[in-house]
């Protein structure tokens, strides 16, 4: 059920009145925004343009907002109260009861519906809802293909918002930049609208998932088992930025079925001139009455074949509005091509000049008239069968537009924006160098080149292997990569992929981290200094990446420093120097710290325990192991920059004695043990000692262990406790 929303012209009225300047009627600058006084959507729309929308986005959003008008029941555009229009976002929107509506076309009646609350937020609190540059951004023509590459953590997939918005809406990105949650909204509003494709690639992602492949299915025609062909990502969203520069206000839905549709047979008549002079498509049957009344009840209905009941079902409840209709000239070729605009209706009296029983009725603008083209090179070398409506799947919308294109078919309509109007498209591939590029690209490494693009001079097409239909690249298409060179270095990439993409270094950032302290500790300078070893040891593209860190920003604490080297910066490094544990060490400086201090130490074996006198075992007489107990002390990240630094390690919080043991807890929050004065390496055993002798537990409330800093403290609040 709807919200219930009322005409408030007089609102507008009054909201103008307060808005508009006297004497400049009909056209004003409001808050650097010239807005149009009307009801019609005239106003909201090119509010929307000027905001930096593009005009076809404009228009899908418009449409967007009447659908939902349609569906409810109330005009949306007569609704200025924000509270109304909240609550209608609240059923439309992604999450919504209603969410579905519009079909695949869902993501402008979301989008469009947010738009329009915007608007009149932006009308009614002096725009603060909606940040627009009131300068136009210097537009700076973007790469058609780019890569980010860096080592891990550097942040290259959370760059890659700001990637697709510089190109997409570079107005939006200008006015929120420091709004990171702004930029993720409109990112995922240009994903709704399927101007965002998102994909990583594996070592088992193919050519097929990302250009066509085969898929086996039962045939609706003769419920036998066959192979179709399945476009990929990007086949998908090359054919969406082809089609989507298609003018809105033809009424072709995004992803349209396609359906065969013969009137009156093929050849001319005066039937199908009526029709495609009127804005019609009709079928015979007429004797069956309504098709959306009592069937049930109807002799002659009742008596058709099974073939011709779901001719007559296709047509009255099959199609939608928005599809498309191929209307046959032939039985090998197309007469005209038209898209459904309007619900089945059933007509008692034809016109003049139509067949007596071609009273079943569905409105259609007819795009393209007198075609003339055979549909063998679209549809697998097949003919169109007898019947007298039937879906098409085994090509697409946008494989009919290209392939009429590039015929010379001329449209009956304006229908396609010129190249340099058409709405830019990105698709962002994560992880780009772990597939197998060559592979997975296929003939398409030529085509994706900027002189090899759609419309361009030097223009290329291929004929794909699997549908054998011609496919090129759209000049509107933009790829973004990214590549984690800790992978495979940049030397080592396919020559034919380094020369068509522009690639953008992304280094650690450390001075990010310049203002985190954690127990004293500048992780900034903590970062610094690690990869400065690193990239002594190894090289630069295995340096340590800030996005690591960056949790510590909000939550500096001790315990998160240390799940944080734990958990991923220790496994790191043992993946990079191949578990060659000195040099580990000499990254985080161990060799040069106090034994408590050390992440990482050697110990001696005792071969001669293990295999007796006279077993040589040679090199190798130590192994390495990992020190818990450092991840618990700051001074062991201290001592990562500087060995020497003792001013973390020298201020005693808090200290208490229990027979030979003195517990000492330091102002950064790590826990010494003395045992009769020497201070021991390992303080944990010794720790468990004690709380067994004072009956402090060992657990937390969750069942694990506590570590060295909550056990050190449950000890010494025991101690200080006896003690007072």
């Amino acid at each position: 059920m709807c919200v219930s929303g009322c005409c408030v012209a007089s609102l507008l009225d009054s909201v103008f009145d307060k808005l508009f300047v006297a004497g400049q009627p009909g056209l004003t600058p409001i808050f650097g925004v010239n807005v149009l006084k009307s009801t019609d959507g005239t106003s909201f729309k090119e509010w929307m343009i000027q905001s930096g929308k593009a005009v076809n986005t404009a228009n899908n959003y418009l449409s967007g907002v009447r659908t939902v008008s349609e569906h409810c029941g109330e005009d949306i555009l007569q609704i200025t109260d924000l509270a109304d229009l909240r609550a209608f976002y609240k059923e439309y929107g992604p999450k919504g009861i209603h969410s579905g509506i519009g079909a695949s076309n869902s993501g402008n009646v979301q989008s469009g519906l947010k738009q329009w609350l915007d608007y009149q937020s932006f009308l009614q609190q002096g725009g603060e809802s909606v940040p627009v540059a009131t300068d136009p951004v210097p537009k700076t023509p973007s790469a058609l293909n780019q890569i980010l590459y860096g080592p891990p953590g550097t942040g290259k997939t959370y760059a890659t918002i700001e990637a697709a918005l510089e190109i997409l809406d570079a107005q939006w990105l200008a006015g929120n930049r420091q709004n990171r949650k702004a930029l993720k909204d409109r990112f995922d509003e240009l994903a709704n609208d399927e101007r965002i494709r998102f994909v990583t690639f594996h070592q088992s992602f193919s050519y097929e998932d990302f250009v066509e492949g085969l898929r086996a299915e039962s045939s609706e025609e003769n419920k036998q088992l066959e192979y179709k062909v399945e476009p990929g990502v990007f086949k998908r969203l090359c054919d969406t930025a082809r089609t989507q520069s298609v003018d809105s206000e033809t009424g072709v839905r995004s992803n349209p079925r396609i359906w065969k549709i013969s009137i009156n047979g093929s050849g001319s008549s005066t039937t199908k001139t009526y029709c495609l002079e009127h804005g019609e498509a009709r079928v015979g049957w007429g004797k069956t009455g309504d098709l959306m009344g009592d069937l049930e009840n109807s002799e002659y209905y009742q008596g058709l074949g099974s073939g011709d009941k779901g001719t007559l079902e296709h047509f009255a409840q099959g199609m939608v509005v928005g599809d498309i209709v191929l209307c046959i000239h032939s039985a090998s070729h197309i007469g005209a091509v038209g898209v459904i605009t309007g619900d089945y209706r059933y007509e008692t009296n034809v016109p003049a000049g139509v067949i007596n029983d071609y009273c079943h009725v569905r409105p259609v603008k007819w795009l393209y008239r007198d075609v003339n083209q055979p549909i063998l090179p679209l549809n697998d070398d097949r003919q169109f069968t007898l019947k007298t409506v039937y879906p098409m799947p085994r090509f697409s919308w946008a494989d009919l537009l290209s392939y009429l294109e590039k015929q010379g078919v001329a449209p009956s309509v304006p229908l396609v924006a010129k190249q340099t109007e058409r709405e830019p498209h990105v698709l962002i591939i994560d992880e780009i160098n772990r597939g197998n590029v060559s592979r997975i690209f296929g003939e398409l490494i030529t085509l994706i080149e900027a002189s090899k693009r759609e419309g361009a001079d030097e223009a290329l097409s291929v004929d794909l292997p699997y549908s054998k239909k011609p496919f090129s690249v759209p000049s509107n298409v933009y790829i973004i990569g990214t590549m984690n060179t800790a992978d495979r270095s940049l030397a080592g990439l396919d020559i034919a992929l380094r020369r068509r993409f522009v690639f953008r270094e992304m280094p650690p950032k450390p001075e990010l981290l310049d203002g985190v302290l954690v127990g004293g500790v500048n992780i900034g300078q903590l970062l610094l200094v690690l990869n400065q070893r690193i990239e002594a040891l190894l090289d630069r593209d295995h340096c340590l990446g800030h996005a690591y860190f960056m949790p510590l920003v909000t939550d500096a604490r001790p315990e998160q420093l240390g799940l944080i080297f734990r958990n991923q910066i220790l496994p790191l490094l043992q993946e990079y120097f191949f578990e060659d544990w000195q040099r580990i060490q000499w990254v985080l400086n161990d060799h040069r710290k106090p034994e408590p201090d050390r992440f990482v130490y050697e110990q001696a074996k005792a071969l001669q325990t293990l295999f007796g006198d006279g077993v040589h075992v040679g090199a190798g007489s130590k192994t390495w192991c990992i020190n818990e107990e450092a991840f618990d002390r700051m001074e062991a990240y201290a001592g990562i920059i500087d060995h020497q630094a003792r001013s973390l390690t020298s201020e005693v919080l808090r200290e208490a004695t229990h027979d030979e043991f003195t517990v000492r807890e330091m102002k950064t929050g790590s826990i010494e043990v003395l045992r009769d004065g020497a201070r021991l390496a390992k303080v944990k055993p010794s720790l468990r000692e004690l709380a067994a002798a004072l009956q402090v537990r060992t657990i937390n409330g969750m069942g694990s262990d506590l570590n060295t800093r909550a056990l050190g403290r449950a000890v010494l609040g025991a101690l200080q406790s006896n003690r007072a």
